[in-house]
């Protein structure tokens, strides 16, 4: 069933691909797989993106892909709004057991408004709401937006606030709070080609109480651009803990990974 699965989502991005060479439209491209930035999709517009974010190494062997099929549309010239439908392969070790299992992860439903643009403007700025639902676990996760293009140089700053809500045990509500820092900084080699580093910073609150632990991730991000379609990768290795438990080792292995990579890939409809 797994091969079976794997086969299909490859069929599907191969006719994502296909589509997209045939495509006129204009794709409105994003250069970091992390931070976001504060543009939006023309009104009218229609973007497809297929998401792959690959996570490894634990305490114990762990390996996961998580998958979103994201559909965008543009509504006015500050307003967007994005659906997405989310799934996740996982094999990891449990006791003497290696196990894996495919997930529904439930769907999210995104909206971004533009304050100010990043060109025309002294800087760029936008607002980010994306409600989540799934078996057992809603989510709702905000951002602050804040971009610059100067030159061949561009850069992104988020700020992010996520709340979680575990209700898979009947009658037992778990909460967890999360708060995110994620920059990115890009060289533009070419108009089609950019370059950069995007870096992470993930605080985790168990129960909306102290902070439990706060990892430091970073690594290199390229993305290529052309009239319809676009294709941006991170790599991005855990650094080393900014708080952790006496317990932990020299990283943060319990609730995060060593390796993070994410491709993302968007043609216009």
């Amino acid at each position: 069933m797994d091969r079976l699965r794997r086969a299909a989502f490859a069929s599907m991005l191969c006719l994502v691909a296909l589509a997209a060479l045939n495509s006129s439209a204009q794709a409105s491209e994003r250069r970091f797989t992390y931070t976001y930035g504060s543009s939006v999709v023309h009104p009218g517009s229609i973007e497809f993106e297929p998401w792959t974010t690959f996570r490894a190494g634990r305490e114990d062997f762990y390996n996961r892909f998580d998958h979103r099929f994201e559909f965008e549309l543009g509504l006015t010239p500050r307003l967007q709004t994005a659906w997405y439908f989310n799934f996740s392969s996982i094999t990891q070790d449990e006791g003497d057991h290696r196990v894996s299992e495919f997930e529904w992860r439930g769907i999210s439903w995104e909206w971004k408004y533009k304050l100010l643009d990043p060109v025309a403007d002294p800087v760029g700025m936008g607002l980010y709401l994306e409600p989540g639902l799934s078996t057992g676990e809603a989510e709702l996760e905000t951002k602050f937006i804040v971009d610059k293009h100067v030159g061949r140089t561009y850069g992104a700053f988020n700020v992010t606030l996520e709340h979680e809500w575990d209700y898979e045990e009947q009658g037992e509500t778990e909460r967890e709070m999360s708060l995110q820092f994620n920059l990115g900084l890009a060289y533009f080699l070419s108009p089609a080609v950019s370059a950069g580093i995007e870096v992470r910073n993930h605080n985790e609150f168990p129960s909306g109480e102290g902070l439990e632990h706060s990892a430091l991730f970073a690594g290199p991000v390229i993305s290529y651009a052309a009239s319809n379609w676009w294709v941006t990768l991170t790599l991005m290795p855990q650094l080393t803990p900014l708080k952790k438990n006496e317990a932990e080792d020299a990283l943060l292995l319990h609730e995060h990974e060593r390796f993070n990579a994410r491709l993302l890939f968007g043609i216009d409809l």
